[in-house]
């Protein structure tokens, strides 16, 4: 029991590495996303560190977050305000078809639900995949959405993901406290992190090896 505690390369030790990394990039995506505007660039910069943690590629993580934060702010922004503006005109269109009686009710509802499902399948591959390749806006779209369809059961997993932990905040109401809890110290970077194995996999499917060396906007200029 002495030598579990005091050997730093303990699984206890390592574990403990683990939680304090998740906490860390936790607040880091917390702090950067506050403007609201900015979530999405925090959502490619999370994806990046963890993409390196989990291939042990990581030079520091405070460093790599903020690095690939800056490096795919443009690109990461229009893509989240582009999906904040269809999203909230999907939303007003569900809640205006939801109110009227006519007989396609049922078929509009769905169509709509689909819509917002493929409009959020993309934009999260999308943000992942900036998080990992240097293509232009258009050809990260297009491929975004062509693998979330074809790794359809990853996709349907990381929403799942995403939906059960709003959805535990929601029941968890009357312990709003232990939820904001668990939001703020380490909820968003551990539903990255279990995302980003999936994305992993996703990628390999349809990429050669030496493809997926993690290239950062901007790195291959300095080496």
């Amino acid at each position: 029991m002495r030598k579990l505690i005091l050997d730093i390369n303990s699984p206890m030790w390592r574990f403990m590495g683990f939680l304090g990394d998740l906490v860390c990039v936790n607040l880091l995506f917390l702090l950067t996303s506050v403007p609201v505007v900015t979530a999405g660039a925090s959502v490619t910069a999370m994806n990046a560190v963890f993409f390196k943690l989990r291939e042990k590629k990581d030079n520091g993580l405070v460093r790599d977050y903020f690095r690939a934060f800056a490096g795919n702010f443009c690109k990461s922004t229009v893509i989240w305000l582009l999906y904040l503006v269809f999203l909230a005109g999907c939303v007003l269109n569900f809640n205006a078809v939801f109110n009227t009686a006519f007989p396609q009710k049922k078929e509009v509802m769905i169509l709509l639900g689909a819509v917002i499902f493929l409009l959020s399948a993309t934009v999260l591959y999308s943000l992942a995949m900036l998080a990992r390749f240097d293509n232009d806006l258009k050809d990260t779209v297009s491929k975004a959405f062509v693998i979330s369809m074809l790794c359809f059961p990853y996709t349907i997993v990381m929403l799942l993901l995403m939906g059960v932990g709003f959805l535990i905040s929601i029941e968890s109401l009357l312990h709003l406290l232990y939820t904001f809890a668990f939001w703020f110290l380490i909820g968003f970077g551990l539903v990255g992190y279990l995302c980003s194995g999936l994305f992993l996999r996703a990628f390999r499917r349809f990429t050669r090896r030496e493809d997926l060396e993690d290239v950062m906007p901007g790195e291959q200029e300095e080496q």
